[in-house]
């Protein structure tokens, strides 16, 4: 009776949480709401470098995580509940191919760099291609001037220290860039440890403005441990793991190339369970698009791609794998007509697993300050070939791993009726068949499986309010029911509620200060829904001092020192901070 009281009573304190965060919600919308940026078409989350600057973020994941259905991690990245996320920087992919979902590389781009940044929430697979059922992030770095970059360095509590040099150089229709950098932690719990190391060249050429020819190179190290679940730990599990990301990019008028290679090689060692695997990981990839005028009807797109995958290891035969895909996309829009329309196919060669045809359209209403998308794309996701072969201490292989398929359905409306009034509100239907699910053993020991049909069905709302120049107050929700169609039950670490809110406050001209809050709903650890882990709300806090081209600032997360965990059950940092310095070249 005490257990079902004690149930009852926190599914009270949710549904109170859930409440009083959409009461806030509505209560902005009356007052001064200003809504998260998006494009023309309503459907794509535009972030600028304005908008950066204001957070005061000193990683990727602090910026992503203020948009709406997006969860990142210093790693990963999901969308509504996908993580099967395609990011480009530039136009390369920087996906890490070693990861076991699409986990990014994140630190090939520090946020100072950034010029804007696009999300394509359940979007995008007509023109970037498989394994973006999620969506895709378009990150577009800034353009270099004779002399820029920044120098930055803060330290912290549990030993972290952090180092970082970002150099560029124009001369003449030449650019010349480096970057290094590095960073140490302790961590917060046993085995939790962390040395990276990073170095980047970028050359690029600039002939006219429709014609350039630019290479990319980085490579990153890390080596940690990996401390496992609380009731299951691996106190002696250590990760070992680069990666070199290579990629040339030539544009001529509407055409454009890139070609890349990504090789990654991640080693798993556990002395007390006999562990000690190796997996690397080789990507070559070549995209090839040009865009043609049709009149005044619109604009029609064309393309081919193609990647060869390599994978060898310690415990499999070395595999390899080819996708070829070419794609075809028409843009129409009438002239004095509020409505317009895109529409296209891509199809897709793959060696190892069945072919596929990934349609997409989508037709939007707009007139005047609002908005209306409505958009339907196929997109399918290939395991990865650590999901399938590589083996660690708490991680079975599954070599029998089949292809999912995503259709993806949304509708988003946008309106501003004035300028200190906007509105911006989703919803989405994505229905998975042989969806790639994470299952957790009774043993602790874990794999990735097939679950025949899954839909994720839910919602986004974000909104603002700036009372004065000096203030404003930023708010999403996010509602997802992700649930096994067969059973009826609820796929494991997705939670039905997230929500945010961020003040962003400038008392005066040289200080700003951000205080960010968080709350997550419960989430089901096994595929039974018989465990959980629990609900959590935190706070952190950013504060930045700057002074001609120096800035100084801090940050304190989770400043409440609220114990919680993460949704796949690993235990979350207890309260972490850090102070550094940034000077501007």
């Amino acid at each position: 009776m005490a257990t079902i009281q004690g149930e009852e009573k926190s599914a009270h304190r949710l549904r109170l949480h859930v409440y009083l965060f959409m009461f806030l919600i509505t209560g902005c919308c009356i007052i001064f709401p200003q809504a998260v940026k998006a494009d023309e078409n309503s459907d794509t989350i535009v972030i600028t470098a304005e908008d950066i600057k204001a957070l005061n973020a000193h990683d990727m994941a602090d910026v992503l995580n203020n948009v709406p259905g997006v969860t990142a991690g210093s790693s990963s990245v999901s969308i509504h509940g996908s993580n099967k996320v395609k990011v480009l920087v530039d136009g390369r992919p920087i996906n890490d191919p070693t990861s076991s979902h699409g986990g990014v590389n994140w630190d090939l781009v520090s946020p100072l760099e950034v010029e804007h940044i696009e999300i394509l929430r359940g979007k995008g697979g007509l023109r970037y291609g498989q394994d973006a059922s999620g969506g895709v992030i378009i990150i577009t770095t800034k353009r270099a001037k004779r002399l820029s970059g920044n120098i930055k360095a803060y330290g912290g509590n549990n030993k972290t220290g952090y180092g970082y040099v970002n150099m560029q150089m124009v001369s003449g229709k030449m650019t010349a860039g480096i970057t290094g950098g590095t960073e140490t932690t302790d961590g917060y719990k046993v085995n939790n440890d962390k040395e990276r190391y990073q170095g980047g060249i970028k050359l690029a050429y600039t002939f006219d403005d429709q014609k350039s020819l630019s290479f990319t190179g980085d490579y990153l190290k890390d080596d940690k441990g990996s401390s496992g679940l609380p009731s299951y730990p691996t106190p002696f599990a250590r990760i070992d793991s680069s990666n070199t990301n290579l990629s040339m990019r030539i544009n001529y008028n509407k055409f454009a190339s890139t070609t890349s290679f990504n090789k990654g090689r991640k080693h798993n060692t556990d002395i007390t369970r006999e562990i000690d695997q190796d997996l690397h990981v080789t990507e070559w990839e070549e995209d090839l698009a040009g865009s043609f005028t049709t009149g005044n009807l619109g604009e029609l797109t064309l393309g081919t791609g193609f990647i060869l995958g390599e994978a060898s290891g310690t415990n499999f035969t070395d595999q390899q794998e080819e996708t070829f895909s070419v794609f075809a996309a028409q843009s129409i829009n009438w002239p004095e007509n509020p409505f317009s329309l895109s529409l296209g196919i891509r199809a897709n060669k793959n060696s190892a697993f069945d072919n596929a045809y990934n349609p997409e359209i989508k037709t939007t209403y707009k007139k005047d300050k609002c908005r209306l998308t409505l958009a339907y794309g196929r997109v399918n996701n290939t395991p990865s070939f650590y999901q399938r072969f590589d083996e660690t201490s708490s991680k079975a292989p599954n070599p029998d791993l089949d292809m999912e398929t995503s259709d993806n359905y949304s509708l988003a409306f946008f309106i501003e009726p004035a300028d200190i009034f906007s509105f911006n509100f989703s919803v989405f239907y994505n229905r998975l068949s042989d969806r790639i699910t994470y299952m957790m053993g009774d043993d602790g020991i874990s794999q990735y499986q097939n679950v025949g049909l899954v839909t994720y069905t839910g919602g986004d709302l974000a909104v603002s309010w700036q009372p004065h120049d000096t203030l404003k107050v930023k708010n999403s929700y996010t509602y997802l029911e992700a649930k096994d169609d067969e059973t009826g039950l609820w796929l494991t670490s997705k939670a039905r509620h997230n929500a945010t809110t961020n003040i962003y406050w400038k008392p005066y001209g040289p200080l700003s200060i951000v205080l960010s809050g968080k709350y997550c709903s419960k989430v089901y650890r096994n595929k039974s829904n018989t465990t959980t882990v629990p609900e959590y709300t935190i706070a952190d806090f950013r504060a930045e001092y700057a002074f001609k081209r120096f800035s100084l600032f801090g940050e304190i997360e989770n400043l409440f020192d609220k114990t919680f965990y993460y949704a796949d059950g690993l235990l979350a940092p207890s309260r972490c901070w850090i102070i550094g310095l940034n000077w501007k070249i």
